[in-house]
């Protein structure tokens, strides 16, 4: 099945969207649709099912993984007490609510494309977490950051029209930026959907057209170059079962509610959403796609 079969009418001229109205287009359905089938924290990214270099996993839930991937990038992150963190694609703000609640960050800030997540963010309170309606590439602060999270985000950054000399130039565009934003030393985490057994030519057969218009996802070594200079890498996952099993999950918990989504927003929705959950797996399970987790370190 093609991306073009299932794609609602509404947005059959995809391309002409901007990023952020597509981005506005997908995450701003109603957060209470979202709620119905992601985990208690509203992540709506790959889990954290094992660590691969433990010599055994125990095996969570949903939940528990979820909360898995939290803790491995607020680890990674490194925020020192009292200290400051960029969440870049902060979604609902997981992210933000544990580091000002747990990790002892005095000030984490988020940016979103979402004017409903916004409005969760704003809505949830917490002392020193705050979110901006705001582009990174758009962002502009004398405030710098003593670590940097971004998950999930990366994707949007470059576009499908883009050759490949085009993405690396956004790519490093979007490090030169965060360098600007952070302190010295500073620590970023960041995963991100890459391309996997595809070549570039390939990759830009195979992307979709329907749930997030106007993106390309990266490479490994795109993510690695753009990098360079301003970012060193000091370690990587790259592992497309982690996102599979997120996606098998999504998907059964959102047919478990189907009278609910139905009732409420009616067939197309249910059905797109559900098409997109299980077609996204197949992806991951047949290597076109996997999950990547880097952390980098400011030069």
């Amino acid at each position: 099945m093609t991306a073009k079969q299932f794609m609602p009418a509404e947005i059959e001229d995809a391309q002409a969207m901007s990023a952020s109205e597509a981005i506005e287009y997908h995450y701003d359905n109603d957060t209470r649709f979202f709620s119905l089938w992601l985990d208690p924290t509203l992540s709506y990214s790959s889990a954290r099912w094992r660590d691969p270099l433990a010599i055994e996993n125990a095996e969570p839930d949903l939940t528990a993984a979820q909360l898995n991937k939290l803790t491995f990038h607020l680890d990674a992150a490194r925020i020192p007490k009292g200290g400051s963190l960029l969440d870049i694609g902060c979604g609902w703000g997981a992210i933000l609510k544990a580091a000002v609640t747990e990790r002892g960050a005095a000030r984490a800030l988020g940016l979103t494309l979402s004017r409903d997540q916004l409005d969760h963010i704003t809505a949830g309170g917490w002392p020193g977490a705050e979110a901006k309606l705001q582009d990174v590439y758009e962002f502009d602060t004398d405030e710098r950051f003593d670590a940097a999270i971004s998950i999930g985000a990366f994707e949007h950054f470059a576009r499908p029209e883009m050759d490949r000399p085009e993405k690396l130039q956004r790519y490093r565009a979007f490090f030169d930026k965060l360098h600007t934003l952070t302190t010295p030393g500073a620590r970023f985490s960041l995963q991100t959907i890459v391309w996997d057994a595809l070549t570039f030519d390939e990759a830009k057969k195979w992307i979709p057209q329907t749930v997030f218009p106007q993106s390309d996802i990266p490479f490994i070594e795109e993510v690695i170059e753009g990098a360079n200079g301003a970012f060193r890498v000091i370690y990587l996952e790259n592992d497309p079962t982690q996102y599979a099993d997120t996606l098998d999950a999504w998907v059964k918990t959102l047919k478990t509610h189907k009278a609910t989504i139905l009732a409420e927003w009616g067939e197309e929705k249910y059905t797109f959403f559900e098409r997109y959950l299980r077609n996204s797996k197949l992806a991951f399970q047949r290597r076109k796609n996997s999950l990547a987790r880097f952390v980098m370190v400011r030069r």
